[in-house]
């Protein structure tokens, strides 16, 4: 594997304090203050605190605490009722009418209160130092992109829906993710217009839009023809460009991946038209919600209960956009419709999903995968949309592998004849 040519400033991180009301958590120093002044708490009682802030908004189940508190002690429920009394004390919390935790009968507990990062992490301190934004300019609109890597083959990332270039870096995960990809690729990430650092414009992006983007970032950035990369609606969209201009695509992955937005008699894998008018309405209603507008229990189960990730995850759609150009953003994608173009893609495609993803059934990649003839359709485990998010060394390997292959192909098909 040839060195991916570039560096990146890398720095441990403590698991983040969390706020919430008057008070300051801290795991990593076992504190919890309150206007500034320490609050006493015994051991066992910071832990389950702990463990509850760090799953707001989700029951924690007593078996879950018993396990993580007393894993190797057997007690019974009155030793969580004594800390959850301990608990509640210390932070002035009535059981009968919660600001913190309420308690599910004979259930578990559920932190209710908004939590925030008390240390926030801005991405010039984030793991890794987020690269140089470059713009280019499509239709009188600026369009922001990254270049990490220099490997033999370029690598255009279409992530989908919501993206801020800069916070991407920001979250360890992602990071690491594209990290990974620009370790044997030429990694090209933009921002779609309408979102991130591109032009804010109130016009809806249309598929058509979106395609003429991403010819022009390649155009900037000195790619004559590039390997695809869409998550999501991305997706859709690299599918049209390979089909639209197959000069430029040299091969198409796809991940979480559909063909169409909304159900249909015909097409009965996607949501229905009921389904996007709730999300919509979600939208505008928790936009500034602390654990983020959009549920994380659909496109990352595994990270859901992460009190750190939906922090992150809020800020990153908020960052990413305001609420009406993601409300118009989701609708473009619940009217794709590329159907009617596979057919034409020739290129070697990948098409990655995960069994359980809740977001886009695996039924849908299936289709996907059906209606290009240079298809190949790789089912994975797990249940998550997102794919940094997870087991992502296995969609990264297929990825490697798959591009090797296809530069290989296209090499031999470039050599000259002999005699």
């Amino acid at each position: 594997m040839r060195s991916p040519g570039f560096a990146f400033t890398v720095r441990r991180m403590s698991p983040p304090p969390i706020a919430f009301g008057p008070f300051r958590l801290d795991p990593a120093n076992e504190t919890l203050t309150r206007d500034g002044r320490p609050v006493r708490l015994r051991p066992k009682a910071f832990a389950m605190l702990s463990h509850l802030a760090g799953a707001a908004g989700r029951l924690v189940t007593k078996k879950d605490l018993l396990d993580t508190l007393w894993a190797d002690v057997f007690v019974g429920d009155a030793a969580l009722k004594t800390c959850m009394r301990e608990i509640r004390e210390a932070l002035g919390d009535d059981a009968q009418r919660p600001r913190y935790i309420e308690t599910a009968h004979r259930r578990g507990y559920r932190f209710v209160a908004a939590v925030d990062d008390a240390d926030a992490v801005s991405p010039a301190e984030a793991l890794f130092k987020p690269p140089r934004t470059h713009y280019t300019h499509d239709g009188g609109v600026n369009l922001a992109y990254q270049i990490v890597g220099d490997g033999p083959i370029d690598l255009v990332f279409a992530p989908g829906w919501i993206s801020h270039l800069d916070y991407v870096w920001a979250e360890p995960s992602f990071a690491c993710f594209l990290v990974r990809l620009a370790a044997f690729a030429r990694l090209i990430l933009f921002d779609t217009r309408g979102t991130g650092l591109s032009d804010r414009r109130p016009d809806v992006p249309t598929a058509a839009k979106r395609v003429s983007d991403l010819r022009a970032i390649m155009d900037a950035a000195g790619s004559p023809r590039a390997a695809l990369f869409g998550v999501s609606d991305g997706a859709a969209i690299c599918s049209l460009f390979a089909a639209t201009h197959p000069e430029r695509a040299s091969a198409l992955v796809t991940f979480g991946g559909y063909a169409r937005g909304t159900a249909s008699a015909d097409y009965r894998f996607g949501p229905t038209a009921e389904d996007h008018r709730r999300v919509h309405e979600a939208i505008v209603r928790d936009w500034e919600g602390p654990a983020g507008p959009v549920d994380l229990v659909e496109r990352a189960p595994s990270r859901a209960a992460d009190a750190r990730f939906r922090i992150w995850w809020s800020r990153y759609l908020r960052m990413g956009a305001t609420p009406a150009a993601a409300v118009s953003l989701a609708r473009m994608n619940a009217g794709l419709d590329v159907r009617g173009m596979l057919p034409s893609v020739r290129v070697p495609a990948l098409v990655l999903h995960r069994t359980g993803d809740r977001m886009v059934p695996v039924a849908a990649a299936r289709d996907l995968a059906n209606r290009m003839a240079s298809a190949r359709l790789v089912e994975l485990p797990g249940c998550d949309h997102l794919p940094f998010v997870g087991e992502q060394d296995a969609i990264v390997d297929e990825i490697e592998r798959f591009l090797a292959g296809s530069r290989q192909l296209e090499e031999l098909d470039d050599a000259p004849a002999t005699a």
